[in-house]
């Protein structure tokens, strides 16, 4: 819903339970929550951390499961875990200001996961603002685990050592990790993670791919240690997680050609996933990928062009946006064109007498390429009558 629409309601005397607020709600039913919480890269970490967790019987908010569950509310339990990264579709996403509620709040989670702090708006216009609501949900957690390599984290590590507060643990790769990654291996299929954390070492495999997508399994692993998890019973939980739904997940092959989907939003995610999907393809990737928000479209344009590079051709959709553009706002995705470099991106427009995007995709790629569409809409949706073209051109 638009403000304008719940702002009349809450004028009539309505009573407003907003998502971020309903959140708050169902995790104070736990006894101990685990927050996952990020600008980016949370959906992988929480749902691998719901796997991990088994043994103890987890319940979970999440927007995206494991392959295999559900999405939503699943709880009821000891723990709960909770993904807390904001949805930029959302009415909470951008509120006004009387109604606003910081990251997380009400909420004192035992472990906090923290995988990135950067810009993302319209949640966090700067990464000063993304920095500042993730540095109050950490000094409310008991341990806060951090992805060293991501975007604020290691700035987030030195905020929270200056005055006394949580404890803290580094996720990464370097020898001064608290929980290092020694090695992840991709086989063409899985991931084989090797751990180090007090003295032990373990390996896990995850059949995901994508060095990032591995990497943040790794910090579901760190943050179930974190949590008093001993880190064989983590690595047999993993042992059941099948990745996440539409997280370079293979929609079909047609005319040997792959379609494979993702779920990607923010730039770092993009660049991320089409580097993924080139680990599972030694042709061209051909991303199809649909805006979310002219805001945000608007804001990083530069970021998301840069990210689209990562692909050999893009066939831009129209910009999902829950909020109609304002007359005076320049459309998203005329943004992202203007901010890419020549013939890279081919801007798809919809008329009565077009054929679909489809046809535009199906000339671009031949056999033993991979076309990976991006978006939270028509993207979505799109995977069956993308085959079916495929399988006509």
């Amino acid at each position: 819903m638009v403000h304008e629409v719940l702002d009349h309601a809450v004028g009539r005397g309505l009573p407003i339970l907003g998502y971020g607020r309903a959140v708050e709600l169902l995790a104070a039913t736990a006894p101990t929550t685990v927050a996952v919480a990020g600008s980016h890269s949370t959906t992988m970490a929480a749902a691998a951390l719901t796997c991990a967790l088994v043994s103890r019987d987890p319940g979970w908010i999440l927007a995206e499961a494991p392959r295999g569950d559900s999405a939503g509310y699943d709880g009821g339990g000891e723990l709960l875990v909770v993904d807390l990264c904001p949805d930029s579709s959302g009415h909470d996403a951008s509120p006004p200001g009387w109604r606003f509620r910081s990251l997380g709040e009400g909420l004192t989670p035992a472990v906090t996961l923290l995988t990135a702090a950067d810009a993302a708006p319209p949640c966090w216009w700067n990464q000063q603002e993304a920095l500042d609501q993730m540095e109050a949900l950490a000094r409310r957690s008991g341990t806060v685990v951090l992805w060293a390599a991501q975007p604020g984290c290691l700035e987030l590590a030195d905020r929270l050592r200056r005055r006394r507060g949580p404890s803290v643990v580094t996720v990464g790769r370097g020898a001064d990790m608290d929980v290092q990654v020694l090695g992840s291996f991709w086989t063409g299929e899985e991931h084989r993670v090797t751990v180090q954390a007090g003295g032990e070492r373990h390996t896990f495999t995850v059949p995901v791919a994508g060095t990032n997508s591995a990497m943040a399994v790794a910090t579901a692993w760190a943050a179930g240690w974190a949590l008093g998890v001993p880190g064989h019973e983590l690595v047999d939980g993993l042992g059941a997680f099948a990745g996440v739904e539409r997280s370079l997940t293979r929609l079909g092959t047609s005319g040997g050609i792959d379609v494979v989907a993702s779920i990607a939003v923010h730039p770092r995610e993009i660049e991320a996933d089409l580097q993924g999907a080139r680990m599972l393809t030694e042709g061209a990737v051909v991303a199809l990928y649909e805006p979310s928000g002219h805001l945000r479209s608007n804001t990083l344009a530069g970021l998301i062009a840069d990210a689209l590079t990562a692909a050999d051709r893009t066939v831009l959709l129209p910009v999902h946006s829950t909020f109609p553009r304002h007359h005076n706002r320049v459309d998203g995705g005329e943004s992202i064109l203007t901010a890419s470099p020549a013939g890279t991106v081919i801007r798809y427009e919809p008329g009565l007498d077009q054929p679909g995007p489809e046809s535009l995709v199906a000339s671009l790629v031949r056999r033993g390429d991979l076309v990976l569409t991006i978006g939270p809409h028509a993207a979505r949706r799109i995977g069956p009558s993308l085959l079916a073209a495929l399988d006509r051109s």
